[in-house]
């Protein structure tokens, strides 16, 4: 039975909604595009960035005490905010996800109704399993299996001045203690009490691209582990 779990529910499991297979598009890349009189065709610039993607479920419930059910689901739905979505055909696989539509419950018969629930998700699909990877050896090779580069959060252990370098692209760390915290995703550095070292770090985020990362150090580093947050379009 196909189903999707959503802020940690599943919609058969918990409330018998049957559901069609949705249709899930690729994000959009934002691309613009400048006429110039006299000239053919048009300048493009790529962003380099995407917009989010809508992703439309058709949902059938069956059963007896229809409208109790339907105070639930909307409580469940409309409470959730941003959420992982998870889908049963692929659940190795999340978007992030928050109900954007006002859900329309039609009721066909007594016993069943009908209703679609749109999505507005996040570009990419992110692994449900993010587990953190511990690097102990600098040079450490570390692949990426998404099909786009990834976002990480990187934990440096050690002390100093030191340079954390992803595939040859330096970053340079300056007089730090024990631990601090480097967020590609908040563009952000601190450390486990929040407190801002943006002003001890030197260099651009790191990403990780597709395939192969080599993870290399210099200084006094014990180790460096790394939340991957690996993504597909």
């Amino acid at each position: 039975m196909l189903s999707f779990n959503f802020a940690g529910k599943d919609s058969y499991l918990d409330y018998g909604i049957i559901i069609k297979r949705p249709s899930l598009s690729s994000p959009k890349k934002r691309i613009s595009y400048i006429e110039i009189p006299g000239r053919d065709s048009s300048l493009r610039y790529d962003e380099g960035t995407f917009e989010d993607i809508t992703i439309t479920v058709e949902c059938t419930l069956i059963g007896d005490n229809l409208f109790e059910k339907i105070d639930q689901i909307k409580a469940w739905l409309f409470g959730a905010g941003e959420s992982d979505l998870i889908f049963s055909f692929q659940n190795d696989k999340k978007y992030l996800a928050q109900v954007v539509n006002s859900v329309d419950f039609k009721q066909i018969i007594n016993y069943i109704s009908e209703f679609p629930i749109i999505f507005n998700c996040r570009p990419f699909k992110y692994a449900v399993l993010n587990d953190l990877v511990t690097i102990t050896q600098s040079g450490t090779n570390l692949i990426n299996p998404g099909t786009i580069y990834s976002l990480p959060k990187i934990y440096v252990y050690g002390s100093g001045d030191i340079t954390i370098k992803v595939n040859g692209e330096e970053l340079k760390i300056n007089s730090f203690q024990n631990k601090i915290i480097i967020d590609s995703i908040l563009y952000d550095c601190y450390d486990d009490d929040f407190n801002n070292l943006n002003s001890k770090v030197d260099g651009n985020f790191p990403i990780l691209k597709v395939g192969s990362n080599i993870i290399e150090w210099t200084g006094n580093v014990s180790k460096v582990e790394i939340l991957p947050n690996w993504r597909w379009l």
